[in-house]
């Protein structure tokens, strides 16, 4: 008899059969129905355990993200104050008692600002001294409107500094950053409680205490505060600061 030379080796030779191509070989044992269902059981609590953490993690990814584009933006305007020596405005739609609707993009209250980067007086021709751009204007290359994303508002503003700016029926609290002209420092923070046409007449140094910005998302104590000192300083925490 022949046989093949794939399932012998020297050791069949000799009259001793090897396992493998010819041979029979145990089975495997596999799971049963029972270890599955552990398994999957297993699964589904962590499943369930994991999630609400993750939404709470990608929240506060958010939030981050938000407030670190309005001290960004706080920032560029001190810095340009400092550059060109003017005083420049921040129009923050802030009204405690607005309807606030965040799933509405025509609604902007309370979570929108303006932004000036060159006062409007020093781009006409020819130039006029301590005018600055108003919300009704339009957006240029130095007058800038951000949106807080992602549903957050601006909860609330503090210290409140009564009555805010109207501008064409809306309410704004105005930061100034200051240039330094006068009796004023190179990029002091300025609350302002009066404006005559385009010009600030009344700006008040922040005190000691600090303006602090809360934001906040839908649906979450979860908060993230900016902070502007009379200095200037533009900072932000993740916790009230004290």
């Amino acid at each position: 008899m022949w046989y093949s030379r794939s399932c012998f080796t020297s050791a069949d030779l000799r009259g001793k059969r090897v396992s493998g191509c010819c041979g029979s070989s145990k089975s495997r044992p596999g799971f049963t129905i029972i270890e599955l269902m552990v398994v999957i059981a297993i699964v589904i609590i962590m499943s369930g355990i994991s999630v609400p953490y993750l939404r709470a993690y990608i929240f506060s990814q958010r939030l981050q993200e938000v407030a670190w584009q309005m001290v960004q933006d706080l920032r560029t305007v001190k810095e340009d104050a400092i550059l060109y020596q003017q005083d420049l405005n921040i129009y923050i739609n802030y009204d405690p008692n607005a309807l606030v609707e965040p799933s509405n993009p025509s609604n902007l209250n309370n979570r929108s600002y303006y932004f000036e980067t060159f006062q409007w007086g020093k781009d006409q021709n020819p130039q006029v001294d301590d005018s600055h751009y108003l919300p009704t204007d339009s957006l240029s290359t130095h007058f800038k409107q951000t949106v807080l994303k992602y549903n957050i508002v601006i909860e609330s503003i503090l210290p409140t500094v009564s009555p805010p700016i109207s501008i064409d029926g809306k309410n704004y609290f105005v930061i100034c950053f200051r240039s330094g002209a006068g009796n004023t420092f190179r990029g002091e923070g300025d609350v302002v409680t009066v404006m005559t046409g385009r010009t600030n007449t009344s700006p008040t140094i922040i005190d000691d205490s600090k303006l602090v910005i809360k934001l906040k998302g839908p649906s979450t104590d979860k908060a993230f505060y900016i902070i502007v000192e009379g200095t200037g300083k533009v900072s932000m925490y993740g916790s009230p600061p004290s």
